[in-house]
């Protein structure tokens, strides 16, 4: 029964109210909507159980629970990379990275879905990223190096913060280091424990602003230790991209190590980095001669 003045005998309950009268935003639920307010902004959500999911659903999950699942290793990071880009919206910075990269850094086709590490954004913004980025191994971590040039003109400074992370994907673990050092500074040096610096790494960076007015986009700085893929899962689609980047490096480990090998063992690099350096060659290897076979026996 209503509790309405002058209604008898409706059997209906009020569920949703307008506080600004009957042209005013709802507030509350009207039958299988929702109606609210966030971040200053109205909203309305249907509500109710699904149906049977379609392949196509199915196939929107999976991308979802992917990008969610790697993304989750970051937040601290993607708070820093979208907090300029989620200022004045509805959506928060993980939105916002989810968004993004659900769009552009997935590969493979349902149910073989998988990140595209060379594509992953984790930061969006208008500030020009340092030129000449690279990284090497070195014995305890590893040596981050870019082009210390300062270009005033296009609005760097030479106190911007470099923001590093790194991901391990066979440990589904992650580093990372916020002011990790200073655009004017040209290079910075990341500890990394001897069984961490082993494992697949995919390196990012992005910088911002002193005063934290601007940020970068993310520039991904690339692999080491060869491109790890989950076992058991199917390869769904070619990527020259990686292949190239593979290449590249193998080109240059394969250099470093040839020149140690030509030396004396005294006169090599100290023990722990030449070990490091030849486990890199050895992985690389077999995937380069991996990437070889493949194109050798692709049907024509």
């Amino acid at each position: 029964m209503s509790n309405l003045p002058g209604v008898k005998n409706l059997n209906f309950k009020i569920m949703a109210i307008s506080r600004n009268g009957i042209h005013g935003w709802p507030s509350g639920k009207l039958g299988r909507v929702v109606y609210y307010m966030l971040r200053g902004q109205p909203v309305q959500r249907s509500i109710g159980k699904p149906g049977k999911p379609s392949l196509k659903q199915k196939a929107n999950h999976e991308s979802m629970a992917v990008v969610t699942h790697f993304l989750g290793h970051f937040k601290e990071y993607l708070n820093n990379g979208f907090e300029l880009e989620a200022r004045g919206t509805i959506r928060n910075q993980h939105n916002l990275a989810i968004s993004y990269n659900k769009k552009n850094a997935l590969k493979g086709e349902y149910p073989n879905v998988s990140i595209d590490y060379a594509k992953v954004q984790l930061s969006k913004g208008s500030l020009t990223n340092p030129e000449s980025v690279g990284m090497k191994k070195v014995e305890g971590g590893l040596q981050i190096s870019w082009n210390p040039l300062v270009q005033y003109e296009k609005g760097e400074l030479y106190d911007d913060c470099l923001q590093l992370a790194v991901y391990l994907p066979e440990r589904k673990a992650q580093i990372i280091e916020l002011n990790f050092s200073k655009r004017g500074i040209g290079t910075a040096f990341l500890p990394v424990n001897e069984d961490k610096l082993e494992s697949s790494m995919e390196v990012y960076l992005f910088l911002s602003a002193a005063n934290h007015t601007s940020v970068s986009d993310t520039l991904y700085v690339g692999n080491l230790n060869g491109t790890w893929e989950k076992p058991g899962s199917r390869k769904c689609e070619e990527n020259p991209v990686e292949d190239l980047g593979t290449n590249l490096r193998f080109e240059q480990v394969k250099e470093q190590y040839g020149l140690q090998m030509k030396l004396k063992p005294e006169d090599r690099l100290p023990r722990k980095a030449f070990n490091s350096l030849e486990k890199e060659y050895l992985v690389l290897m077999n995937r380069y001669e991996s990437i070889s076979r493949d194109r050798k026996n692709k049907p024509v």
